[in-house]
């Protein structure tokens, strides 16, 4: 006996059979059935097999986005005038195309037989320019890159996401709502670890893409591993709350230091032991022992470093892609955005469209996996030729700055204030601590402004001063 189910005959569908399924659906169209607004946004050219349903599916597709009435007899003239899209006995096929038309119910379901059918097509084309592909070292990344995106589109091609009505997102908002008054923390994002930065973006929220900028030397690069060592510790404290089995981590993509570097900063961070200490290795018995208790706090510490130094979009999109398979990226650092490759799809790209096309893929990648993505990027030297009173930074100081101001969703900067100086400004452990103002420029669904930090340079730690000022952007 036969224990093939229904859904097993759905796939066993013949090509002949799908084509007739095809046919069918045209009729539709030609007579103005129910579910024309469906065929319409459901299904495009290529999703059918046979030429001749393919060639009048288009003309009727033309039909509509002209704003052209259309029927048996109207279709007819038209071939009849257009030698090109002609094919062997084109008035007798749809003549018998139409009168195939008969109120059909389940003219959803042929949608789907006539999709699935296609994708499974399309996957057959591709196992062939798999086999057909030959990948050389050179152009190696690109050509997975392109690969990769082409599977992407076969297996997002099934449905058109559902356009909702204002109640259904409603109804989905107030439930978001519910959840945040319910909760015990505060913040509904990421915690950057000081108090009067979260109270402007009430931490860094999944989906954000976040610009941190400064020239260089500022110490961008410091004030991140504070906010990643601080995300961590808060995640760390939060262990048992958590509310899914995956491990919630921060990443870091370092193309600037290594590993070992980025490391030798947590530690002093953490110890209070200067860098130049741990780097010299001349340590008295107080500094071993505050090194020791931090290497062993962070032993267990949620934090990921990816040290590549020739890192491209496509290495980071595969890499947190491998990642989210079992674990909740909380916070990702990419040091920095001018030195990530792009996919260079266009041979003539300049890096101004590079840039560009690195900044789109970063905040589609922050959307896609819900992460908050901070992008540490380079200011002009614009700045630099300003004068002393305007060195403020501004937004058109972001080199390539049109994208990324575009597609990010905060863009922050870091400046220098004062020095924390005695009266006769000697003291090198006061000229180590430097006034930096953290400045929110750009801030699409919150509050721009600006607190106030002190940066203790000798151990790359930033501490939370106050806060100053902010207002509603």
């Amino acid at each position: 006996m036969n224990n093939t189910n229904k859904n097993d005959s759905k796939e066993d569908i013949n090509e002949e059979s799908v084509f007739e399924i095809e046919r069918i659906v045209l009729s539709h169209i030609l007579n103005k059935g129910k579910f024309i607004e469906d065929i319409f946004l459901q299904l495009q050219p290529s999703d059918f097999g046979s030429y001749e349903n393919r060639n009048i599916f288009i003309n009727l597709l033309n039909f509509k986005i002209e704003g052209k009435d259309f029927d048996l007899l109207s279709l007819i003239n038209y071939y009849d005038d257009n030698s090109e899209m002609q094919f062997n006995n084109y008035r007798e096929y749809i003549i018998q195309t139409n009168v195939k038309f008969t109120h059909q119910q389940n003219i959803i379901q042929f949608i789907d037989i006539i999709k699935n059918a296609s994708i499974k097509r399309k996957f057959v084309d591709f196992a062939q320019t798999l086999n057909s592909t030959s990948i050389d070292i050179i152009s190696s990344r690109e050509k997975l890159w392109s690969l990769e995106q082409e599977f992407l589109n076969i297996t997002n091609n099934k449905k058109s996401k559902e356009i909702e009505s204002i109640g259904k997102i409603v109804q989905e908002f107030s439930k978001k709502l519910e959840q945040i008054s319910n909760q015990t923390e505060l913040l509904t994002g990421t915690t950057s670890g000081y108090a009067s930065i979260d109270k402007i973006t009430n931490g860094f929220q999944g989906g954000d893409l976040i610009i941190l900028a400064a020239r260089p030397g500022v110490g961008k690069t410091a004030l991140a591993i504070n906010f990643l060592v601080n995300a961590t510790k808060n995640i760390l404290e939060n262990k048992n709350n958590q509310e899914n089995d995956k491990d919630k981590i921060a990443l870091m993509f370092s193309m600037e230091m290594g590993n070992l570097q980025v490391c030798q900063r947590i530690v002093s961070i953490e110890s209070g032991v200067e860098i130049s200490a741990t780097k010299t290795g001349q340590l008295d018995s107080l500094q071993t022992s505050l090194i020791t208790d931090a290497i062993s706090n962070l032993y267990n510490l949620p934090l990921y470093i990816d040290d590549s130094s020739d890192l491209s979009i496509i290495d980071i999109q595969s890499k947190i892609k491998q990642m989210s398979n079992d674990k909740e990226i909380k916070l990702l650092v990419i040091d920095y955005l001018q030195l990530l490759k792009g996919a260079k799809t266009n041979i003539n790209m300049n890096r101004q469209q590079e840039v560009a096309s690195i900044s789109r893929s970063l905040k589609s990648l922050a959307r896609q996996y819900n992460i908050p993505v901070i992008a540490i990027a380079q200011l002009s030297r614009k700045i630099e030729e300003r004068k002393a009173e305007g060195r403020k930074p501004m937004l058109s100081d972001l080199r390539e700055s049109g994208a990324i101001e575009q597609d990010a969703d905060l863009v922050c900067f870091i400046n220098y204030k004062d020095m924390i100086n005695n009266e006769n400004n000697s003291s090198k452990q006061d000229l180590n601590n430097v006034v930096v103002e953290f400045i929110i420029a750009k801030n699409r669904n919150g509050a721009i402004g600006s607190v106030d930090l002190v940066f203790n340079k000798s151990i790359s730690k930033y501490i939370d001063v106050s806060f100053t000022n902010f207002k509603n952007n």
